[in-house]
């Protein structure tokens, strides 16, 4: 139903971050014009890409508006992104398509996305009411998306394709990165059966089981060696291979 979509690294100042990954040799692209951004992302040709963020000062306090609009979790989930320290976040989970859709464009985005909300709801998990945003890139075009909050609490967030679509069909980082390998995730055991149900297929996620919930560690395939952690902004980087503790992605789980 889902697949990994993308994974978020809070930061402090987004000019900052900007800089110092670009120092670590990534090719990063600028959300929107960068005098006024608050995300830059670090796209693959294939899999989850990297997206960098920072909430504005004055945005920390949308936590009840978004509650009373959206449904409980929405606003539970925007307070934890204003809490949280910098480095990584979130995890963004996205539908999975096999083939090209019959319609495209925002609204056959947002109903593909209404469908997978009921689907989770009917598999016993609930959800915040969808919510739309768009943002306006450096060269002008216009950015649209939608985005739901699943409960309980510690399960990734699940937004929609792009429109129009964003992945750069050619993309090459001076530090020889091509693509996220794994993602090690940290969720409650209650939540555990749920990120199952919601991504049986995901090749990259490695759930485990923990108190706290949350993205541990990012394995990157091309990746010649550990990033300084002085200019990572708190997201672990490693080169990809196996973890530690290997435990067996959700795709592996559900093959066995």
């Amino acid at each position: 139903m889902l697949k990994c979509s993308h994974i978020l690294c809070k930061v402090n100042r987004i000019a900052d971050a900007v800089r110092d990954f670009q120092k670590l040799g990534f090719n990063v692209t600028w959300g929107s014009d960068p005098a006024r951004a608050h995300n830059a992302l670090l796209w693959f040709e294939r899999g989850p890409f990297v997206e960098l963020f920072q909430i504005p000062r004055a945005a920390a306090y949308l936590r009840h508006p978004l509650g009373w609009f959206y449904g409980q979790a929405a606003g539970s989930r925007w307070h934890s992104w204003s809490e949280a320290d910098k480095g990584w976040c979130d995890v963004a989970l996205e539908p999975v398509r096999n083939a090209l859709p019959e319609r495209s464009g925002a609204e056959a985005n947002r109903q593909e996305l209404q469908r997978v909300r009921e689907e989770a709801e009917r598999l016993g998990i609930a959800a915040s009411r969808i919510m739309n945003g768009k943002r306006v890139r450096p060269d002008g075009q216009i950015v649209k998306y939608s985005l739901f909050v699943p409960k309980p609490a510690g399960l990734p967030f699940v937004v929609s394709h792009y429109d129009p679509p964003q992945r750069p069909d050619r993309i090459a980082h001076p530090n020889g990165a091509s693509g996220i390998a794994w993602v090690r995730y940290g969720v409650p055991e209650a939540g555990a059966s749920h990120l199952r149900k919601l991504a049986p297929g995901d090749e990259w996620l490695i759930a485990e089981t923990s108190g706290n919930s949350g993205v541990i560690e990012v394995g990157v395939h091309g990746l010649r060696e550990r990033l300084d952690p002085a200019l990572a902004h708190g997201a672990l980087m490693v080169p990809a291979g196996h973890p530690a503790s290997r435990i067996p992605s959700l795709k592996e789980e559900n093959e066995r």
